[in-house]
């Protein structure tokens, strides 16, 4: 894989990888589109708490992974959408990240943290998008 995804974080960009992400990735193979998961269980069932729902989103996410054949190493680039984006919960978000062992984070994925308003429905917190790519 190493040769699919090559990780750049050039000294001309602040350095990314203190805080979690690579300011860019290239990538070669198949690529795979994930939709943005939010933290309910396959029975539309709402985690309680904003750490449950968070813990619940990134399940998603690798499930719906696993469907495409891929893994958390194969995510190139990731985008979090927080409503009410407050320090507390970057912190929190970061913690489950580490905690369940997301990516390799010397070569994590190209990311972005939008703050929102609101996501498509009001008990949403937080949504995940992502997009991977697979080696030929």
């Amino acid at each position: 894989m190493t040769d699919s995804l090559r990780h750049i974080n050039p000294p001309t960009l602040t350095n990314s990888l203190v805080v979690g992400y690579s300011q860019v990735v290239a990538a070669r193979g198949q690529m795979v589109f994930i939709a943005g998961q939010v933290g309910w269980d396959a029975t539309g069932k709402m985690a309680t708490g904003f750490d449950a729902e968070v813990r619940q989103a990134l399940e998603n996410v690798k499930l719906a992974l696993a469907a495409a054949g891929a893994t958390t190493k194969h995510v190139t680039q990731v985008r979090y959408f927080l409503v009410g984006l407050t320090r507390e919960r970057i912190e929190t978000l970061s913690k489950a990240l580490r905690d369940v062992s997301m990516w390799d984070w010397t070569k994590p994925p190209a990311g972005t943290l939008v703050g929102v308003e609101k996501l498509a429905r009001p008990e949403f917190n937080i949504e995940i998008e992502l997009m991977a790519v697979i080696p030929d």
